[in-house]
């Protein structure tokens, strides 16, 4: 047998994802040959490329379907993973063809539709509905929640369960590039211009789910895709419908992401506005400009504490000079001292202004900046399912044209001429 080698670059190394696709993965990695690379930790087993099981690749939702892999992520060493015997290979109508994440909750699959659109689709395991009466609800909300937005600043749902249905699951445009949160942490900071674009973007973002009558609840870093074409919101899993008297979770039970909550959040959940949204896009471009959050501390209580008492002043250090005015009022403590969105927008677009950018020029220049295309990304160039293969029914013949076969079969017999 051949001695380990290193593996190949991370783009001609893909999980033997479908029956279909296996050829080409093998004839683009090595034959029987294990991988001792630590980062990757794959190994060749006969044909096939077989992962780690705790290799995991972050989409969707953190808290409520993929949160073990959310956390992964950070580490930078996560690969999409083969599917198991006990995995579906269809969905909807949808090939899968490897899971990108696994939590309690459920289980993030990649996914090819019968038009060729690469999906993420998230799944709810039918143990955890069970166990769990609102995740149920809370999921059929986030599908609801998606069906509604619309907007390129948001990510799109392709298809999803209907209610009732089991498993229940949803499909969303699969998104390349990494997160605000992933881009920040392995390459610093943004300049003001670009933090900025980004606040702009954003703004956008939240008009198009606010639009709908809906708000987020859980605007981070994390929950931001750095795209081709720009910053991408994903995770409606904690949308709530404003003023509605709908209430997911438990009584006074706080939900969301403690270093972009607002205070109102935290203390009083159930009587929220849309400035909550205003405080956790402020919260968040204090970490893609200062590559902190407005209050940290060591422990859960200390930061709870920090961020619901009013005489607690945010830290801002790092912001730049031309974007503390605006962050500072969209994280402060009063929900009605923030900006609207259109107003931030506003302050955003004249700071780009006055960096002789236009705003569109900026937002070109922030995703050519942010864009990154990850080696563990899924390929490019799966093909889409077949079609079922329509055989062409047999059916008996008609008397008319059975007599007349007869007659024909009786004359060539006798060799009349008819």
């Amino acid at each position: 047998m051949r001695p380990p080698v290193q593996c190949a670059p991370m783009r001609r190394v893909r999980p033997a994802m479908s029956p279909r696709s296996e050829g080409r993965v093998n004839r683009r990695v090595p034959w029987n040959r294990p991988c001792v690379c630590p980062p990757h930790r794959a190994r060749l087993s006969g044909s096939r490329l077989m992962a780690p099981r705790d290799a995991l690749f972050w989409l969707g939702s953190a808290l409520i379907v993929i949160s073990d892999a959310a956390r992964a992520v950070a580490t930078g060493q996560v690969v999409m993973e083969s599917l198991m015997p006990s995995d579906p290979r269809t969905i909807g109508g949808i090939e899968l063809h490897g899971r990108l994440g696994e939590g309690a909750m459920g289980t993030v699959y990649f996914g090819i539709t019968p038009d060729g659109d690469q999906v993420a689709v998230k799944v709810i395991s039918k143990r955890s509905a069970a166990a769990d009466g609102e995740l149920r609800a809370r999921f059929e909300n986030e599908i609801g929640a998606m069906r509604t937005v619309q907007g390129s600043r948001v990510a799109s749902l392709v298809a999803a369960s209907e209610p009732g249905e089991e498993p229940a699951w949803l499909a969303m445009a699969y998104i390349r590039g990494l997160t605000l949160r992933q881009y920040v942490d392995a390459r610093g900071p943004l300049p003001g211009d670009m933090g900025a674009a980004l606040g702009d973007l954003l703004t956008e973002a939240l008009g198009a789910i606010h639009a709908a009558d809906l708000w987020h609840r859980d605007l981070k870093p994390a929950n931001i895709m750095l795209a081709a074409d720009g910053p991408k919101v994903i995770d409606f899993g904690l949308v709530a419908l404003l003023g509605s008297d709908q209430e997911l979770t438990r009584s006074n039970q706080f939900i969301g992401t403690p270093v972009t909550c607002s205070p109102e959040q935290i203390s009083n959940p159930r009587d929220l506005t849309a400035a909550a949204d205003v405080y956790s896009l402020g919260a968040t471009l204090v970490f893609a400009l200062a590559q902190h959050y407005p209050y940290e501390r060591p422990n859960l209580p200390a930061m709870i504490h920090a961020i619901t008492d009013p005489g607690t002043s945010p830290d801002l250090s790092g912001v730049p000079a031309t974007l503390e005015p605006v962050i500072s009022a969209m994280v402060a403590y009063e929900p009605e001292v923030r900006p609207t969105l259109g107003q931030a927008s506003a302050e955003f677009r004249q700071v780009c202004w006055s960096a002789g950018l236009s705003p569109q020029d900026a937002r070109v220049h922030l995703a050519t900046l942010t864009y990154v295309e990850q080696p563990t990304d899924p390929p490019s160039d799966i093909e889409p399912p077949r079609p079922p293969v329509r055989r062409r029914e047999v059916r008996p013949p008609v008397p008319a044209v059975d007599a007349l076969a007869t007659r024909l079969r009786s004359a060539y017999q006798r060799g009349t001429r008819l």
